[in-house]
């Protein structure tokens, strides 16, 4: 089973963000529970309106990588929402990542992906469910 969630000890995530300052940031991880192994993480702050983005790792590679992410960033976005963010910045997305956040319609601002709405994007009716 994958949950995602806020890693409770920084010792779980270390080895994939070893520098010293990064002890104190804020981190959501993706973990398959059955074999206690870190899928993927991702490394973001966030303040009044405005959540940013700065390192995405994913550790596990396949078919499903991707829908891991994908559940990763729902989730923080998620908690980000009830927290009053609306923007979301993301520093440095290359190759799939890029695509990914490129699809949901953010526009590049320098070497920085953002969006002002994301959660009139991200957490949309689908096109069965917008007809009710």
């Amino acid at each position: 089973m994958i949950k995602i969630g806020f890693p409770r000890a920084f010792s779980q995530i270390q080895g994939l963000f070893p520098e010293k300052e990064k002890e104190r940031d804020l981190y959501i991880v993706a973990e398959d529970t059955a074999k206690s192994e870190v899928l993927g993480a991702v490394r973001f702050f966030y303040g009044e309106e405005q959540v940013d983005i700065y390192e995405m790792i994913m550790t596990f590679q396949g078919d499903q990588a991707m829908a891991v992410f994908d559940g990763i960033i729902r989730t923080l976005l998620y908690k980000m929402a009830e927290e009053g963010c609306t923007t979301l910045s993301v520093q440095g997305a290359t190759g799939e990542f890029a695509a990914y956040f490129k699809d949901h319609e953010f526009i590049e601002e320098g070497e920085t992906l953002i969006h002002r709405d994301f959660v009139g994007e991200f957490f949309k009716p689908c096109a069965g469910c917008s007809e009710k």
